[in-house]
Order: structure tokens, then sequence, then C-alpha cells
């Protein structure tokens, strides 16, 4: 079968996160499994992007045809929909396959020649506030449009988002395939060297963890208030929050930061590398995830794959994630949020408890397993 594997978000000029780890991941798990013919698909117009580049450096070991669009800007093509009428994604392309496979809704057009399958991470910004930006909102809608006109198959991250697209839109829920993702599974791992970890917190500190994002759904003001409510008690505790800003409704949280009485034990080392990241989870007493809602939550297993005992929030996809591995809260109450934390902090035996379900937990998600289940979509759909 002759697959044609869209990579825009895979290759797209900045430090990938969410979408474009997914699409690195998946589409490096399928190409190394060899079960189809595989082909790659992304814009480079006028090659001033240098995404062919970067997909060289991704997949080139792969040796599979890229078809590089250098005709066409990808902004563009996300915005309007005449590009489309009179010719097909395969005309700007050059590529031709039974299946076309899109990493996520944005990106798909309404003329193409072959099969299409779609992967929807997420509805969150239809269901919930999350702080989408008003010039992204207008895309997403546009773009979903086209997922509700065109009527693809679909992989969903989750039961809870193939849930949200049953919600929103007239689709056959035969059409929806739920596979979920995993993690860097190469690079989490448990790692004790704590000398990193102890050069950024400037000492020998416990410490409690977030990594992620830094907007709204993710809760992180949440986090502040309750580590506030504790940290006049543990005195020696720090919090972490590893992470960039996504949009500029991350400035409420900055301005709490700012605010607060801890001020000096809460640390923002912005964005973190790999290895970084590692050692962080490793020697954490505990990761805090409480997020308002999430199309899979691949921090939650990070920490578990490292050791490290996780509170998230029972929301959408996170206990699809995190399993019996987790302690979950609502999103919402800031007590119950401050209990576990306490509880977690004081009990050796809870934390020792959660890094063993935790390990049983991560080793049930593997990018190679999600690639053979998304073959299987293929052959379904063929």
């Amino acid at each position: 079968m002759n697959i044609v594997l869209e990579a825009q978000h895979a290759v797209e000029p900045k430090q990938p996160r969410g979408i474009g780890v997914y699409s690195i991941h998946m589409i490096r798990a399928l190409l190394r499994r060899k079960r189809h013919n595989y082909a790659l698909t992304f814009f480079d117009f006028r090659g001033e992007n240098g995404n062919c580049l970067r997909a060289k450096n991704y997949f080139g070991e792969y040796n599979v045809p890229f078809h590089g669009c250098v005709d066409l800007d990808y902004r563009i093509a996300i915005r309007e929909e005449y590009v489309y009428e009179n010719r097909s994604y395969n005309y700007y392309t050059g590529a031709d396959g039974d299946i076309f496979h899109f990493m996520n809704f944005n990106t798909i057009p309404t003329n193409l020649n072959g099969k299409m399958l779609v992967t929807v991470h997420d509805l969150n910004w239809l269901g919930y506030d999350v702080g989408t930006s008003a010039v992204v909102l207008p895309l997403l809608h546009k773009s979903f449009d086209r997922v509700k006109r065109t009527k693809p198959h679909i992989i969903a991250d989750s039961f809870s988002t193939k849930n949200e697209i049953l919600k929103f839109a007239d689709i056959p829920e035969s059409n929806i395939h739920v596979v979920h993702l995993s993690y860097d599974e190469d690079n989490m791992y448990v790692d004790k060297n704590k000398q990193s970890v102890t050069t950024l917190l400037g000492g020998k500190f416990d410490y409690l963890l977030y990594v992620g994002v830094f907007e709204r759904k993710k809760n992180i003001v949440r986090i502040i208030k309750a580590f506030e409510q504790i940290a006049e008690k543990h005195k020696e505790l720090r919090l972490v929050l590893a992470g960039r800003p996504a949009t500029d409704d991350a400035s409420s949280i900055f301005q709490t930061i700012e605010g607060s009485r801890f001020r000096d034990r809460i640390i923002i080392p912005g964005y973190i590398d790999t290895d970084t990241k590692r050692a962080l989870y490793s020697n954490a007493l505990g990761f805090v995830f409480p997020s308002i809602c999430e199309g899979f939550g691949i921090p939650v297993l990070e920490a578990m794959a490292c050791g490290c005992p996780v509170i998230t929030a029972g929301n959408t996809s996170l206990p699809e994630v995190g399993g019996e591995a987790a302690i979950y809260v609502d999103a919402f109450d800031t007590e119950q949020l401050v209990f576990e934390i306490e509880r977690l902090i004081s009990s050796d035996t809870l934390r020792n408890n959660l890094r063993a379900k935790g390990f049983e937990q991560a080793s049930k998600f593997s990018w190679d397993k999600a690639a053979g289940e998304v073959e299987r979509v293929y052959e379904q759909i063929s």
C-alpha cells in the first residue's frame, strides 16, 4: 500500500512540542516498521523556511521520497479554500498514494485524490475556556469545518477526544479510531544524577515539579496557589515550573509568580532540554499536573517513566493515561490539590507505591505499538 504522511508540523522551524512531537515520533515509528511504501509531504515555499532540510534531519535515514511544495505557502493553504477548488493537494505536492495521513486537521485539503486519514488531538478549544488566541481561533473553526464537510477517517488520541468529535461533528462513529500516544521512550528513564538539578535550584532542596507550556488550561496559577498554602510549613520546599509561554494568556501566570510572597522559592527555568527534563522528573518529590483538559497528556507518562509520582486531574483523557498509577484531583478544587500534595510529600510509602505503579503504567505505551495500531487503520480503510 502507498501511504503519504503529511509532515508539516514535524518540520516547522521551531522547537517541536505537542503536535510536532507527535508527528516526529509517529512518522519515525511507521518508517521504522516498513510495512508500507511511504512518502512525506510538507510545504516549503521557495525553500524560505528550510523545511526540507529539517525533514532530512528527522527522516533522511529512512530513504523515503520527500514531496516539498515550493509553489504554495502553507499559511495560505490552511487559510484559503480557493487554492484547492481547481487543483488538488496532489497537484501542489506532486504526491500520489492510496491513503494520505494528515497529522493534524488544520492542514487537510478539500480536494484530494486518495483516501484521507486525519489525526485529531483534541477539540478543547470548542468545549473549554482555554484561552485560545483571537488570531488562532478562526483558523481552527475554518479547519474543523473542512473536517465536518469531508468526513474523513479520523485517529483520535484518546476516547475523550473521540467523544468530543462525536459531540461537535456529524461523523460516523465507525470512522473514528482511538490510538493512544506514547512518550520519548529512549530518553525518559530514571536519572538520579542530581548535579544539574542542584545547580538549577541553587542548592539541595526537595521540590515539586510542573513541566509543560504556560497556558491557561494547564492550571498553573492553581498550582502556585496550592504551593503557597504549604510553603510556610515546608520551608525548604521549592516549586519548579519548567516550560515556555504558549500564548499571551501566560501573562496571568507570570503575574501570579511575581506577586507570590514565596517568589524566591519558585523556579522558572524556561524551556529545558531533554537531559534536564529527565533529571528534574527523576529527582522530584512529585509531578503536579492538574490540567483543565488534555487530548492526551504525554508529561504524565514522562514523569512515570522517570519514577516521579504524579498528581493530575481526573478529567478528559488524563485517567486514560494515568490509569491506577496517579492521584487524581478536581482541576478546580485548590483545597483538594493542597491536601493531596501534603499527603504525597509526607509519605515515603505513598511515593514508592506510586513509583512502582507508574513504571508499570508507562510500560503499556510505546510509539511502536501506536504505529502498529495506525497500520491496522490503514488496512481497515483501504
